[in-house]
């Protein structure tokens, strides 16, 4: 009995070193080469930074597969910075020129007085921006919030 119970312990330990040896087998580039050339991602930016970084990030990801689908979900203070600042204005404009879909929550909007004429003509808007974000998930989107 003693010596099957230290059998079946040194077969649970071995397996475990095992596995957690092969998940460390992978560099960092062959982490990031891993990207599905046809998938579907989404971020959820509340500020400036975010957004930018989202472009970017988008942008890197279509460059490797024109298949791949990329939102970007804006609610909160980076709504009324797109709506005034030419700079997030032009990330606007990158985003629509590599294919990425810009949607923008409506009740940020009302919240902080802004119009949609004052909004890139590219974007686009939901009622509320984390059902949309959460509607994304369900449809297989793989997501992060910023």
């Amino acid at each position: 009995m003693k010596r099957q119970f230290l059998i079946l312990a040194l077969i649970l330990i071995t397996s475990f070193t095992f596995s957690f040896v092969q998940a460390q087998e992978k560099t960092p580039v062959q982490i990031e080469n891993s990207i599905k050339k046809n998938g579907k991602y989404a971020f959820l930016a509340q500020s400036s930074r975010h957004f930018i970084a989202g472009v970017e990030t988008g942008e890197r990801f279509i460059i490797k597969s024109k298949k791949i689908k990329f939102e970007i979900v804006l609610a909160g203070p980076v709504v009324k910075d797109l709506s005034s600042d030419k700079e997030l204005k032009s990330y606007a404009d990158m985003a629509e020129k590599a294919g990425i879909k810009i949607v923008i929550c409506e009740n940020s909007m009302a919240h902080l007085g802004v119009e949609k004429s004052s909004l890139p003509m590219s974007v686009l808007t939901t009622t509320y921006g984390f059902t949309y974000f959460l509607g994304l998930q369900e449809n297989g989107f793989k997501t992060i919030q910023l």
